[in-house]
């Protein structure tokens, strides 16, 4: 077996990876274009999403709610480059707005960021646990609903019964973070 591993932007191209054989595994949030039964996918865990500030930002030592919320500038991360991410639509239905003062494609680089910055940022608590810069930050609940954020394991039908890749989905479905204790 040789690993390859490779990034991809936005969540539909796992579907295109899948059907060109360009990829035999992929990891991610599910597509949103249909795949007519020839993907196949697997959960494998769910993050939520929390709100960051730097520690010593003003803001860091209240409540955060949904004014204090909209108070601040906000960083936006949008891996497949839109305007409007899952935050954005909650807002909207509240007739609210937010002030998006820096947009990224990477999640990995708000916490480090923000915790050089007065900006606030809504992302994945995983994300957050990670980074090196998670004892510079103050943590909240999003003053919003946002739910959970699923992550699947998908691979073509075409692959299904092959031993290597079934033992290679077994391998990553047992890992430790597929298994949260709470």
């Amino acid at each position: 077996m040789t690993l390859r591993i490779n990034a991809y932007t936005h969540r539909d191209n796992a579907v295109s990876l899948l059907d060109t054989g360009e990829a035999d595994l992929t990891i991610g949030v599910p597509a949103r274009q249909g795949a007519g039964g020839r993907i196949l996918t697997r959960p494998l865990f769910e993050d939520r999403f929390v709100c960051i500030l730097r520690r010593d930002h003003p803001a860091a030592s209240q409540p955060l709610d949904l004014a204090a919320f909209l108070g601040l500038s906000h960083l936006f991360v949008s891996p497949e480059g839109d305007r409007f991410g899952q935050v954005d639509a909650v807002l909207a239905a509240k007739g609210k707005r937010r002030r998006i003062a820096l947009s990224l494609p990477q999640m990995h680089a708000a916490p480090d960021i923000v915790a050089a910055s007065d900006m606030i940022a809504t992302v994945l608590k995983g994300i957050v646990m990670a980074s090196g810069s998670r004892n510079r930050l103050a943590i909240f609940p999003p003053p919003l609903d946002l739910g959970p954020v699923s992550f699947v394991m998908s691979w073509h039908r075409r692959n299904d019964a092959h031993p290597v890749q079934r033992w290679m989905r077994e391998t990553i479905a047992d890992l430790p973070i597929c298994h949260p204790s709470g």
